[in-house]
């Protein structure tokens, strides 16, 4: 496949408006692709199949063992005001070719890592003293429930898997992006002397987060005879009280890549009326965790802490409403020294191996298979979600031959 082809494939990519929905257009089109270029249509599945949506799993070489596993999510986030979309003239959609630049929803996250897997895995199949078993995962929904990977997950498709490469983006358009992280404390940074590395990063580990609300329930009664009701206000800020002095223990868990737990408030809301008082109110907090202390553990945690106080008269429901498990392999792995090594000989430059801020699918892989190891690595940058999104076309070209490679030398 030469330059061009590859860059079309991303570019019709890009062009399929697939935000939080429409993804079994990503499917049809990477399926048309992989039959165009040989690999056995009876290897290409769509699974959870709606008029809409459908995740895709291909498999090369499937009676070898062991497997290793690349994958990618077909949506993308909203485009925002679109005429903040400078580069492409208000059009999302429409994939720009600038100064080296591709301009388009999706280019950075994660339709190039996406692309560059699916090409790479062309590229494998078409070499015929490549014999290893190799599976290729685009799934649904990542940005919002992760409903994809849930889905594949249930079905068994990563519980022969070995190895998994997510091709989310690691890359930035300079190392100084890098280095402030590193300064904020957002991304703990094990090696030393950051500044020294270049702007291709690699995570093996990532977050998992707890989302719940707290609910308070009072009695309403006017405001003038506040003693005929229960005020829901007050139920709620003593658990927050509580809630808070409980964050506090939480900082003596710490991970070398991962850094420490990071309880958020997000959302607090209470009261019918000014003159009122309040029947309800309640509180939604995020907590991104760690391995070193379990979601389970903080959840029923919280559970003690609401019991407590409903012991003593308060009307408290905790409501867990996500939960995703951090992910985490050794900066040390043999996985993260191959890539280590690859991008290396790609850019002649070390990268950094350090943790993402953000969760993957991987999440869910791992829940299913908790012996999976994982690497997150591709071609996008820091414009992910935003107007004017980009991917620097090298990167993208560049990551097809490290994703093929990665494979070849993993199975050596």
């Amino acid at each position: 496949m030469n330059k061009e082809e590859k860059l079309n494939i991303l570019k019709d990519l890009i062009e399929l408006n697939t935000i939080n929905d429409d993804e079994k257009l990503v499917a049809d089109y990477l399926a048309d692709i992989f039959i165009k270029h040989g690999i056995d249509p009876s290897q290409i599945k769509k699974v959870g199949q709606s008029d809409n949506r459908a995740n895709l799993v291909v498999d090369i070489n499937p009676t070898s063992t062991p497997v290793l596993a690349f994958t990618g999510h077909e949506d993308v986030v909203s485009s925002g005001d679109l005429t903040a979309w400078q580069q492409t003239a208000g059009q999302a959609f429409k994939a720009i070719e600038k100064d080296g630049r591709l301009f388009g929803r999706g280019t950075s996250d994660m339709k190039s890592g996406l692309a560059a897997q699916a090409i790479a895995l062309i590229e494998l199949n078409d070499d015929p003293n490549f014999n290893k078993h190799v599976r290729f995962l685009a799934t649904v929904g990542e940005e919002i429930g992760m409903l994809g990977s849930i889905q594949l997950a249930d079905e068994g498709f990563v519980d022969d898997v070995e190895a998994l490469v997510v091709g989310e983006p690691s890359t930035t358009n300079n190392i100084a992006m890098i280095t402030q992280l590193a300064a904020s404390g957002i991304m703990p940074i094990a090696q030393p002397n950051p500044r020294e590395f270049g702007r291709h990063a690699i995570y093996s580990a990532h977050k998992g987060s707890l989302n719940y609300t707290v609910i308070a329930k009072g009695k309403t009664a006017h405001s003038s005879m506040p003693e005929l009701g229960i005020n829901a206000i007050d139920q709620l800020l003593t658990y927050y009280n509580a809630q808070q002095a409980y964050f506090t223990t939480l900082k003596e868990y710490s991970n070398d890549i991962l850094g420490r737990i990071v309880p958020v408030n997000t959302m607090i809301a209470g009261g019918e009326q000014p003159n009122t008082v309040p029947g309800s109110a309640s509180l939604t907090a995020k907590i991104r965790t760690i391995p070193e202390y379990s979601n389970e553990q903080i959840a029923s945690d919280l559970q003690a802490i609401i019991d407590d106080l409903n012991a003593k008269g308060a009307n408290l429901t905790l409501q867990i409403t996500g939960s995703i498990i951090p992910v985490y392999t050794s900066v040390d792995s043999p996985l993260a020294n191959l890539a280590r090594k690859l991008h290396h000989e790609t850019w002649g430059e070390d990268s950094l191996v350090v943790g993402a801020t953000g969760g993957t699918d991987a999440a869910k892989f791992v829940e299913r298979n908790p012996k999976l190891e994982v690497i997150i690595m591709g071609p996008g940058n820091e414009t992910a979600h935003q107007v004017d999104e980009f991917v620097l076309i090298d990167d993208y070209l560049q990551y097809i031959d490290i994703y093929r490679n990665f494979a070849i030398e993993y199975f050596n």
